[in-house]
Order: C-alpha cells, then sequence, then structure tokens
C-alpha cells in the first residue's frame, strides 16, 4: 500500500514538473505581463566596434509570420510596474542612463515563429530605439529582442537575443553598449478581465 503511494505520488510529481520548472504553463487567458528596462552604458569600452550588426543569437535568422500575431492586450502605468527601484539604481549609479522603462499585457506566439511585437505597440516610444519583442510559447516559454538605438552621435547598436525564460525572474540581455532587463509572469486573472475590456 505504501509503494503503491509512493508510486503515485511520484508520478503526480514528474507530472506537474514541466509546468512548475519550465515556466511556460499556460495562462488562463494565455497573456502575460511583461516589463522591461532598456539602458545604455555611459562609457563603453573602446575595444570593440560596438556598431557591428549584432549576431542574432538564438533567432536563426528565420523571422516567420504568426496566425495569430502577438497581440498588446493593455499597457501598464508607471505605478503598476514592478522594477521601478531597479530603474532608479541604474539612473543613480551614473553608469548607466535608463532609455525606456515600460510594461504590458500581451499574448505569446506559438515556440519558433519568431514573430515580434513592435515596441510601439507596446507603449516604447523613445527617439532612436526601434524594434520588436519576441514572447513565444511552447513546451517552453521564451523571450526575446531584436533592437536598434541610435544614440544620436554617430552610432547605432543593435541587440539580438532569443532565449529561455523563467517567471518572477529578471532576465538581463546584454550589448556592450546597451541592454535589457525583462520581468515576464503570467497576467493576473484580474489584469486579464480588465485587458479584455479596453
Amino acid at each position: 500500500m505504501l509503494l503503491k503511494t509512493l508510486a503515485a505520488t511520484f508520478a503526480a510529481a514528474l507530472a506537474l514538473a514541466p509546468a512548475m520548472t519550465n515556466g511556460a504553463a499556460a495562462t488562463a487567458g494565455g497573456s502575460y505581463q511583461v516589463e522591461i528596462i532598456v539602458f545604455q552604458l555611459v562609457n563603453p569600452s573602446g575595444d570593440e566596434d560596438l556598431s557591428a550588426p549584432a549576431e542574432g543569437r538564438g533567432f536563426s535568422g528565420v523571422y516567420q509570420s504568426a496566425d495569430p500575431p502577438p497581440k498588446v492586450l493593455k499597457t501598464l502605468t508607471a505605478g503598476q510596474l514592478q522594477m521601478g527601484g531597479l530603474a532608479s539604481k541604474l539612473r543613480s549609479s551614473g553608469n548607466y542612463r535608463v532609455i525606456a522603462h515600460a510594461g504590458w499585457i500581451q499574448t505569446a506566439t506559438a515556440w519558433n515563429r519568431h514573430s515580434g511585437l513592435p515596441l510601439a505597440m507596446a507603449g516604447v516610444d523613445v527617439p532612436g530605439l526601434a524594434g520588436s519583442v519576441y514572447l513565444e510559447r511552447g513546451q517552453l516559454l521564451h523571450l526575446g529582442f531584436n533592437l536598434t538605438y541610435d544614440n544620436n552621435n554617430g552610432h547605432t547598436y543593435t541587440l539580438s537575443e532569443l532565449r529561455r525564460i523563467k517567471f518572477n525572474e529578471k532576465h538581463y540581455f546584454d550589448h556592450p553598449a546597451i541592454g535589457v532587463i525583462a520581468l515576464v509572469n503570467p497576467a493576473s486573472a484580474a489584469a486579464a478581465a480588465d485587458a479584455d475590456t479596453q
């Protein structure tokens, strides 16, 4: 009897393990809260060609349309953002300049479609900053960015990277001159319902 109980418990734990560990369990409405801080290093190293095109880590050079495409359900107010303290620390350090700090609720596309959500659709309107955010859900959840930033001083920087993420963890996407810190969580039922009425 004890052996049967242990076997059943172990089997149940294995069944739940992918949802618990990979951070990609489907949410009720399939919607996610995404928050990003895009920042620039004030004095980047002179040892690298910072304007060189990014290698597109994780994208494999393939971009496809998705049906349905990613959709913004709601943009977040400053009071709804969770990384305000981190953005303040970056600003006060003197080493970084925060280019954008924004958040929104969006749907995800199927894994490996590489169909991005333009920054402007997410409410990010910063001179010189352009590109897309990629949120893809399969067995695992992936987040990516394909961004360009023209700092108006004769330099254009690019950041292109896609990687697996987990909920409620800050993820850093780097480039020698610019970077993105991102936080993704399932949208709460209340937030998703509120977004659907927008």
